[in-house]
């Protein structure tokens, strides 16, 4: 898969997906499993990304093979389509229980070590530290500037 510019680990990972998802053993995937397959690979695409690359809503409607699958992955590793602030922002509002765009500094900090890309205790508490405003004596933070700093790291 050089030809395509994925490394062995990301090649193995999709082969390894694809073992997985090839339900029936006849080296074909449903391409309504595409999402869950990349997915597997860590990355995250939207739903508008799998459909793009072609993912289906609906089993049985299309069957992909392995060689498929290869630069499905390839187009989901170049999607810049996987999230931005206000997404985020809709995320954290779940969780903002007094409707003032703060949180629970301990449930954000649940968030970071158990959804998504795990974080390690020490680096939630590190980049926690960094990037967060002062709780209040209730223990609530303003989640908006810690998001606003967190995507203008990534720029």
């Amino acid at each position: 898969m050089a030809e395509l510019g994925l490394k062995k680990r990301e090649v193995d990972a999709i082969d390894f997906a694809f073992d997985v998802y090839d339900f029936k053993g006849d080296g074909k995937v449903d391409a309504f499993y595409l999402g869950d397959l990349i997915r597997a690979c860590n990355l995250n695409p939207t739903l508008k990304t799998i459909a793009e690359i072609g993912g289906q809503t609906e089993k049985g409607k299309k069957t992909l093979g392995k060689a498929d699958c290869y630069p499905a992955y390839k187009a989901a590793k170049e999607s810049k389509d996987q999230g931005g602030f206000h997404d985020f922002v809709e995320i954290l509002k779940l969780y903002d229980k007094n409707n003032d765009d703060t949180m629970l500094s301990h449930q954000l900090f649940l968030l970071l070590t158990n959804l998504g890309e795990k974080l390690t205790k020490e680096e939630a508490k590190s980049l926690m530290n960094e990037l967060c405003d002062p709780e209040d004596e209730d223990g609530f933070i303003p989640f908006k500037p810690f998001l606003e700093k967190m995507c203008a790291a990534e720029k």
